[in-house]
């Protein structure tokens, strides 16, 4: 194949990256079958008629808030938080609310992608499971052949993920990990488990709803918007709790607090 540009690679990358984004959970959660009728009301729906339900799980962040999928005439048309879930309490994030924009999407990747040579110009094709899953297996086998399975390493995110870490695994590499681990949890989790023999894992077990004080060193509740610990943070103010701020920015939460210690940038890592 012949060399191309980064301006060739960036335009053939862009074909997948919208499809390839919201393929670890979302989808599907709301492709599965949906069971159980209940009667559609002003209240929950646009139009009259009958609408199914089913379980979710929203899987654009950690979180993992329990949902409903709502769907009329076999097409899923919204998402609502599931009040018997602990973590969201009924009340989904924007970003969980939005989530079925994911499924909806016109450019949402509905086939394998192939890349391949038309005219002289790459670009992708589309292709059967059956062909890509081909064509992944005998690369992965070359490379085993000809430098050894551990040269493969995976970069994964979501439950889907679990089943590629399986498979990486059974295929000879033990070089999994997230994308988002150093810049996210990795750190954190690193320290606590080097000092105090664990890590904090997510979510967190806290309990911001009933703290009398919450101090806040370079966390931004209410813009990072991991969903129990913001309502949580909301019940707390709402119910007079004092909130101490550390924090070189004017954050959302240092406008909620009582005492917001503005200090010099990076020094809140000292």
């Amino acid at each position: 194949m012949r060399p191309f540009s980064r301006r060739e690679f960036i335009k053939i990358s862009g074909l997948g990256l919208g499809g390839l984004a919201v393929s670890g959970g979302m989808i599907g959660a709301v492709s599965d079958s949906l069971g159980g009728k209940v009667a559609v009301n002003a209240a929950n729906a646009v139009v009259d008629g009958v609408q199914r339900l089913a379980p979710t799980v929203c899987e654009i962040c950690f979180w993992k808030c329990a949902g409903w999928v709502y769907a009329l005439d076999g097409k899923p048309w919204k998402i609502t938080g599931n009040p018997e879930d602990p973590n969201c309490n009924g009340r989904l994030c924007p970003r969980g609310t939005g989530g079925l924009g994911a499924y909806l999407d016109d450019e949402r990747l509905k086939t394998p992608l192939i890349r391949d040579v038309v005219n002289g110009k790459q670009t992708f094709r589309e292709a059967t499971w059956d062909e890509a899953l081909e064509v992944i297996a005998q690369k992965m086998k070359k490379i085993a052949e000809e430098h050894g399975p551990e040269c493969v390493a995976l970069f994964t995110h979501g439950s889907g993920g679990d089943w590629l870490k399986h498979l990486l695994r059974a295929y000879g590499s033990n070089n999994v990990t997230a994308p988002s681990y150093a810049q996210c949890r990795g750190p954190r989790e690193e320290a606590y488990m080097l000092t105090f023999g664990e890590v904090v894992s997510s979510p967190e077990r806290t309990d911001i709803r009933n703290s009398k004080c919450i101090v806040l060193i370079g966390s931004h509740l209410g813009e990072n918007m991991h969903n129990t610990q913001v309502q949580e943070f909301a019940e707390a103010v709402g119910n007079g709790a004092t909130v101490i701020t550390v924090d070189p920015r004017y954050s959302t939460a240092a406008g909620k607090s009582k005492y917001w210690l503005p200090i010099r940038p990076a020094t809140d890592l000292a």
